[in-house]
């Protein structure tokens, strides 16, 4: 969780780096990388595996993070019921739920990119204007923000009855919606708190990076200067360390949705 979670803050560090700006124009692996796109730029063979490469990583990222959350998951259930939780006890929670919990976050991601098509393809249609495109555009947005919402709210549920109740898929998503529309104002209320717990994650985050991205401009800065093999190589691993922070900060405000989620579920399905 924690390395989803700093993903793409680490993403936005390489980016802004001397190195990625600078320093890799002088790279034997950066100007090796530009030769092959020059030459596969017309290569549908290449762009297949390259997009097949992307996909399979992809896939990977969000298997492991389904694990993740649902080890986490069990763990949290596992102290509300009193008992003596340990690593090895959460990680048989995420063996026993992790295909069905995978399969969730699929159909999810799914969901939410056919709901969100006629926003881009709004905006993509109507490029010029003013009045008509922004009121269009505005409708569009706040109705999928509800729909995201909605979906948001279901796929913590049924991921709950997934791992906690050991249901099938199809069966998870319909007790979440009898859940939902029985507790509605809680779950609702769930989600705003998780939603201001993910804004502060996103605060403490911001400030973390301002603190860390002093000393980080001076190594990549010095690295940029003196083109040496070692300072590079040391100007990477300071930006992996720097990563691995930002990354477990993040991890810690995901691992407190997550658990939010959990034991409103666990009193939730104890009232109904």
């Amino acid at each position: 969780m924690a390395l989803a979670g700093g993903s793409a803050q680490g993403f936005s560090l390489w980016v802004q780096s001397p190195i990625f700006q600078g320093l890799t124009g002088y790279s034997p692996i950066h100007r090796i990388g530009e030769r092959i796109a020059d030459s596969a730029g017309s290569n549908s063979l290449f762009w297949a595996l390259f997009i097949s490469v992307g996909v399979i990583v992809g896939l990977w990222v969000t298997a492991f993070g389904a694990f993740a959350q649902a080890s986490a998951v069990g763990a949290v259930a596992e102290i509300d019921y009193g008992r003596e939780g340990n690593l090895s006890t959460s990680l048989r929670w995420g063996r026993y739920s992790f295909a069905r919990y995978f399969m969730l976050i699929v159909v999810y991601l799914i969901v939410m990119t056919i709901v969100s098509f006629p926003l881009y393809a709004f905006t993509w249609i109507f490029k010029e204007g003013i009045v008509f495109p922004c009121m269009g555009w505005l409708v569009l947005a706040a109705g999928f923000l509800v729909v995201s919402a909605l979906a948001s709210i279901m796929l913590e549920l049924s991921v709950r009855y997934v791992v906690l109740e050991d249901l099938g898929i199809f069966e998870s998503v319909l007790s979440a919606w009898v859940l939902l529309k029985q507790y509605r104002k809680d779950a609702i209320v769930t989600w705003l708190y998780v939603m201001v717990i993910t804004l502060a994650g996103t605060i403490a985050t911001a400030i973390l990076l301002a603190l860390l991205s002093t000393p980080l401009v001076w190594v990549f800065t010095l690295a940029e200067r003196h083109h040496n093999m070692f300072l590079t190589a040391f100007s990477i691993l300071v930006y992996l360390v720097v990563w691995a922070i930002v990354a477990a900060l993040l991890g810690v405000f995901v691992i407190m949705s997550s658990a939010v989620w959990t034991l409103t579920f666990l009193e939730l399905e104890q009232a109904a």
